[in-house]
């Protein structure tokens, strides 16, 4: 598995060996092999320099992922620890495994015991994570509950529970507020700055929802479109335009007074944060871990 990273970042096979200092010939050999032992064909050798097939692309994020496993494990055992600590795996959005899963993992790892966690975020949509899930690439799931239509493919097979709340609220900088109207809705006829998510993201389609359910026919000129919370923070301390975040990684500043509110609580968007699983063969600890966390926010799966 070291070869074929080596190999998918130099796209040469006398290079790779060089690096993994072999003779090409046994360099070749031991990708022959690993591809025999997968199955597929994992690299175009056809093509100058070397390029990975489909499979080849798919399988490289898992051997990424198994070194580091494997190396972790040794550091443990050198280390002179008694017992390796079992890995939990989760992929998640990115606002949610910087501003949520840290403090959350801290917190049930007391009660829980020992765990090592890996985190994979960077991932392009939700059915991605949803394929990551059910390849058992990752052990679980952390996201938004709005818009997660996706679970209709195999509901049987898919499960979640709710282990966070937040509300999504309309905020803008406090320069943007005359006296004491809202920024949003508006009759005025010029169009308001909008920060945006990203279109495809749950998130997006809730706020989408809430402004059509309102009837509101302000016009948004979309001055920012992104995938990041932290981000679209940025842009709104900035005072480019209003947009709708999370009341937690907003909380500080509305306190402040630097933030305040664009539009009235009748905006606010009410966020489940989930926890989901594909229920085929969980690994032991994963098993274990589902049934704790189950456990522990009881309240709020009602």
């Amino acid at each position: 598995m070291q070869d074929f990273v080596s190999l998918a970042s130099t796209g040469n096979f006398s290079r790779s060996a060089e690096d993994r200092h072999v003779s090409q010939s046994a360099f070749s050999r031991r990708i022959q092999s690993l591809e025999a032992w997968l199955g597929a064909e994992l690299v175009d050798r056809g093509t100058h320099p070397v390029s990975l097939t489909e499979p080849g692309m798919r399988f490289l994020g898992t051997a990424r992922y198994m070194i580091q496993l494997a190396n972790s494990i040794q550091e443990d055992f050198q280390d002179g620890e008694s017992t390796v600590a079992e890995t939990i795996a989760f992929t998640s959005s990115t606002n949610l495994a910087t501003s949520f899963l840290p403090a959350w993992v801290a917190d049930l790892s007391g009660d829980f015991g020992r765990f090592r966690t890996t985190v994979q975020t960077d991932i392009s949509g939700v059915h991605k994570h949803f394929e990551i899930l059910r390849s058992k690439q990752s052990d679980f799931l952390l996201h938004y509950g709005q818009g997660v239509d996706v679970l209709a493919m195999d509901a049987r097979r898919y499960e979640h529970l709710v282990v966070g709340r937040d509300t999504l609220v309309p905020v803008c900088h406090a320069s943007l507020r005359t006296d004491d109207e809202y920024l949003f809705p508006t009759r005025s006829s010029e169009p308001l700055n909008y920060l945006s998510p990203w279109r495809n993201s749950s998130i997006a389609s809730a706020i989408a929802t809430k402004i059509t359910e309102s009837r509101s026919f302000t016009r948004l000129n979309t001055v920012l479109e992104s995938s990041i919370l932290g981000c679209t923070k940025g842009f709104v301390v900035a005072a480019a335009g209003f947009a709708w975040l999370p009341r937690s990684i907003v909380v500080a500043e509305l306190e402040c007074g630097e933030l305040v509110r664009a539009a009235d609580a009748g905006f606010d968007i009410p966020l489940s944060i989930q926890l989901h699983r594909y229920s085929a063969s969980p690994s032991p600890i994963a098993g274990r871990f589902w049934q704790f966390v189950s456990e522990r926010y009881a309240d709020l799966q009602q």
